[in-house]
């Protein structure tokens, strides 16, 4: 179901979702439901058929998020017509590949026609969505409007996650590229010889880590950060099975913080998740599994 809101009740409702750069024309509204999934898109005259592309990824992706229980709350979706208006909403100034921000219950996304000359690929906007509305199911499983924030969801769950479901591994660091990232970082990882590789272990919190300390490197190395998410939610998965990355979310909703909840579905502390896994990259332990 489509129904385009308009007039001085789209103006209301849409105020405030776009408070940086010409406004042209009146902002319109749109309301989708698929299956028990609702949405609001919000867009501007000039984005109506990145909006119809829009609706078609939601249509993909919303069957991917079942794997995780599916959205509790309508999403609002605002299309921003440039790339400057989306760093401006999201609070985040020089991330020159962004092209999508989630919390609770909204996406903000650039308009898929700004995305190169030719706008945006279908695939790519599907996997974006698929992605993005991961983070939404989790945060709405995780807590309420209020308190989802405060769960101290590491980068490496949330970002893991949605690249896991969105299947996304191509597009950003294999586990060739981390282990070199963790060599260079601790001045050599030791290529198989065991004392370096614990030396490296050793040395990260020291030169930064894309699991435990990914903020500092996040705007530059972004391939290795969603990389290292993605190798890990890996390694979580295969280890514990999704039944325990389904209860982490699970105890979150009934009010515990992701250490906590971590550690009682797991069965050890998300350092020492981190630690296996740092483990496992720099000792080579996936060229074994291959």
């Amino acid at each position: 179901m489509v129904r385009v809101v308009s007039g001085l009740l789209a103006v209301a409702i849409l105020s405030g979702c776009f408070p940086h750069g010409p406004r042209l024309g009146e902002p319109r509204a749109q309301e989708l439901t698929l299956g028990t999934a609702r949405f609001r898109i919000v867009y501007f005259p000039e984005d109506a058929a990145a909006a119809r592309q829009v609706r078609s990824a939601l249509e993909v992706a919303v069957p991917h998020l079942a794997r995780w229980g599916g959205l509790r709350h309508p999403v609002t979706i605002r299309i921003h017509p440039t790339h400057e208006a989306l760093e401006f909403a999201v609070g985040r100034e020089g991330y020159d590949w962004l092209r999508a921000w989630a919390k609770f219950e909204t996406i903000d996304v650039q308009s898929p026609r700004t995305w190169g000359l030719f706008g945006a690929r279908a695939r790519d906007l599907e996997e974006l969505f698929t992605h993005e509305l991961t983070h939404c199911v989790m945060y709405q499983l995780a807590g309420g409007e209020l308190t989802w924030m405060y769960k101290e969801i590491p980068r490496w769950f949330s970002e893991g996650l949605a690249t896991l479901t969105a299947r996304q591994a191509y597009r950003y660091a294999p586990l060739e590229e981390l282990y070199e990232f963790y060599e260079k970082s601790a001045g050599g990882a030791g290529y198989g010889d065991p004392s370096g590789a614990r030396r490296s272990v050793a040395m990260m919190a020291q030169f930064g880590d894309p699991i435990v300390d990914p903020d500092p490197i996040y705007q530059d190395q972004w391939r290795i950060v969603y990389g290292a998410a993605h190798h890990a939610a890996e390694f979580l998965v295969a280890r514990y099975g999704e039944g325990r990355v389904m209860e982490v979310m699970r105890l979150m909703g009934t009010g515990l913080r992701f250490p906590t909840a971590f550690q009682q579905a797991v069965g050890l502390t998300d350092g020492e998740f981190a630690s296996d896994f740092r483990r496992f990259v720099v000792w080579q332990g996936w060229r074994r599994e291959d």
